[in-house]
């Protein structure tokens, strides 16, 4: 009878010796898997977290290990299914949470990952790790977002693109950025109300965030409340003084407000700060050229020309400018230029709406017109709010002495326009050509035919001993050009 007593004690002691030997040896395969994971042994770490879940299937720090390894290991599923099992067992363990949250975000999962999130917060509010892991989340769903509207801003899906943003509002509180991209996108649509609200946001969040005050200028300047529109451009200068953009669109403001000479100080500012900036430089140089500084204005197109030949209206620029100044080879030229420009563009982008604009106007100004009209109706068919079409389109109708239809497209350019001043006059100057029935053109033409086979006809007004003078007319543009005799071949006389 002892000795049966004494067996069934060593079995017991036996069976307590095993039981706490067992439980003492998950957590040392735990700790096994913890060591090779440090050393990125992740197919060991795997085996070693099996055995300690085997031996104790509740050891939440062996399935979270056990998850950290499927997930450098590439396991995205397997490592999902352990930090959920972790945070069965244990609800509060901050890394699981943490952890999940970053897998989702990483593999773009993040409605899944705030979630998880909120889950989190419930459980263990307050939590700074939790806070800052959120913030992450948001930063990389906004991040994805504006990289997805955008895209579909450029392809001109502008609903999508405010709708695929306005999606992560409902989750993440807004940056700034965020809150200025979507406004920027709403006033691409003109729809200024929903713009000015959500930029107005990104300044609340961020007063020195320039971007914003810079699309307020535009949208006032638009809405034809030019004081506000000045200073907001002047605020962006004052907070972004390093920023050359700045300078830039306050002087191109200045310059729809006809105020060239501040305008002129602001865009010198711009090129001085970013002096192989071909937009600043073509901006300078209209600037001159409005404010009839011709020369300067010639100059500082060269200037972009060297920079990018193919810059989009540049030769017309030049072409306009050597067509008033009586110097219509040079003209014809550069209107030639754009044309081959233009061309070359529209063969990958026959959509284009600023370089079929700069087509047409290259066409008209070599004399094209009713190839030119077809395009430029064309393209206010197709855009009926691009106010740069209407004024090509007037011009061409100029050119064809169809006053009316000028008027009328003239008149449409001044409705999308801000109000600059040199519209008005252009409608007073058509209106009085209009009335004469348009500029006067001689009743005969004259040839002067070079020695080199070209050809030029006009008026003959004077006629010298070693020169001749004629007057050449181009749309309503009238110009006069010297011959030397000694270049001359012939020449031909209209008949009275």
């Amino acid at each position: 009878m002892k000795k049966i007593l004494e067996y069934l004690l060593l079995l017991v002691l036996l069976a307590i010796f095993i039981f706490l030997v067992w439980s003492k040896l998950g957590q040392f395969f735990c700790n096994q898997g913890d060591r090779y994971l440090e050393s990125s042994s992740y197919k060991e770490a795997i085996n070693s977290y099996e055995k300690s879940i085997r031996i104790n299937p509740g050891l939440w720090i062996a399935h979270l290990g056990l998850a950290e390894a499927y997930r450098e290991s590439g396991d995205y599923d397997g490592a999902v299914r352990e930090y959920k099992i972790t945070i069965n067992i244990n609800p509060v363990s901050v890394k699981a949470y943490d952890s999940l949250a970053y897998l989702y975000s990483q593999n773009a999962k993040f409605d899944e990952a705030l979630k998880t999130l909120d889950q989190a917060e419930k459980a263990v509010p307050g939590d700074e790790t939790l806070r800052s892991s959120r913030e992450y989340c948001c930063f990389l769903y906004f991040a994805g977002a504006l990289t997805k509207s955008t895209d579909l801003f450029l392809a001109r899906n502008n609903k999508e693109a405010i709708s695929s943003l306005k999606n992560v509002f409902a989750s993440c509180p807004g940056s700034a950025l965020a809150y200025y991209t979507l406004g920027y996108y709403y006033f691409s649509q003109q729809d200024y109300g929903n713009a000015e609200i959500n930029l107005n946001k990104a300044i609340e969040i961020d007063p020195n965030f320039y971007y914003s005050y810079k699309v307020l200028a535009d949208i006032y300047f638009e809405q034809r409340d030019t004081g506000k529109a000045l200073s907001f451009a002047q605020k962006a200068v004052s907070l972004g003084s390093s920023d050359a953009s700045n300078y830039n669109e306050l002087g191109l403001l200045l310059m729809r407000l006809e105020r060239y000479a501040e305008a002129l100080t602001y865009l010198k500012k711009a090129v001085s700060l970013d002096p192989d900036n071909a937009d600043y430089i073509y901006s300078l140089g209209s600037v001159y050229r409005d404010n009839k500084m011709v020369d300067q204005a010639i100059s500082e197109y060269n200037k972009v020309r060297m920079l990018k030949n193919d810059y989009p209206n540049l030769h017309n620029d030049l072409a306009d400018i050597y067509l008033n100044l009586g110097r219509t080879e040079e003209a014809l030229s550069e209107y030639r230029q754009e044309i081959k420009y233009c061309r070359e563009k529209l063969k990958n982008s026959p959509n284009d709406s600023t370089a079929l604009n700069n087509y047409a106007y290259a066409l008209s100004g070599i004399g094209e017109s009713g190839k030119a009209q077809e395009i430029a109706e064309g393209l206010v068919s197709s855009y009926p709010r691009y106010r740069e079409a209407y004024f090509t389109l007037s011009r061409i109708y100029e050119k064809m002495n169809k006053h009316d239809l000028a008027l009328k497209s003239l008149g449409k350019a001044k409705q999308l326009s801000g109000g600059e001043e040199f519209i008005n006059d252009a409608l007073s100057k058509l209106r009085k050509q209009s009335l004469i029935g348009g500029p006067a053109h001689p009743e005969g033409k004259d040839w002067v035919y070079l020695k080199n086979g070209r050809k030029m006809q006009g008026k003959i007004k004077k006629e010298y001993p070693d020169k001749v003078l004629l007057e050449v007319w181009m749309g309503p543009t009238r110009g006069e050009l010297i011959f030397y005799r000694d270049s001359i071949d012939r020449i031909e006389k209209a008949k009275d």
